[in-house]
């Protein structure tokens, strides 16, 4: 009489085991986000042809999004090259007055915050500058990235208006008025005001 029992030989489990701890390790990475896990798997060879993976550091959460305006770093104020970035910022703000002039071409207005400073469309329900993506899209971001701390400000009654960028290097004339409550976290500012 036959023997009917079935018999795994080791080996193979050893590569079946192989096999299912890469299919999870898949799953796991298409479940938490590819960005969040360490791309590198290291593959170690512990028997001829039978290959065990071992996985590296996985998700670590970092610091949650700030919401609203923050305080600009020290390390985004002191990096060399501030007069290359404050060229940049001065072309971006006469940009801005080009655009500003277009939009009030075409609405008889600026864009009207009662006078208030706010950045200049960072935040889109609240920013009354994001109405210049109107006339043109996208808008001059600041040199520095993270527009939240180092972008464009604005600030208008309708009629007038003012934009400031921060000043990093000595190239360029500081702003002449006082500087405004909300961008007291910077040692100086450039701004031009307009018509």
């Amino acid at each position: 009489m036959e023997d009917s029992s079935f018999r795994l030989d080791p080996r193979a489990a050893l590569a079946i085991g192989a096999l299912a701890l890469v299919i999870f390790a898949i799953i796991f990475i298409e479940l938490c986000g590819k960005e969040d896990v360490d791309p590198e798997v290291q593959v170690d060879e512990q028997q001829p042809g039978v290959a065990t993976a071992t996985l590296g550091p996985t998700f670590t959460p970092g610091p949650s999004p700030t919401v609203g305006p923050t305080v600009p770093t020290e390390e985004a104020t002191q990096q060399p090259g501030g007069q290359d970035r404050d060229a940049q910022r001065v072309s971006d703000l006469q940009t801005l007055q080009g655009i500003l002039d277009d939009y009030e071409a075409e609405n008889g207005g600026f864009p009207d915050n009662e006078g208030n400073v706010q950045t200049l469309c960072v935040f889109t329900e609240f920013d009354i500058g994001c109405e210049l993506l109107e006339v043109a899209d996208p808008l001059p971001e600041d040199p520095l990235g993270e527009p939240s701390l180092n972008g464009y400000w604005y600030a208008s009654n309708g009629s007038t208006y003012t934009l400031y960028a921060q000043r990093e290097s000595e190239a360029f004339p500081a702003c002449a008025e006082e500087t405004p409550e909300f961008l007291q976290d910077f040692e100086t500012l450039i701004c031009v005001t307009g018509p």
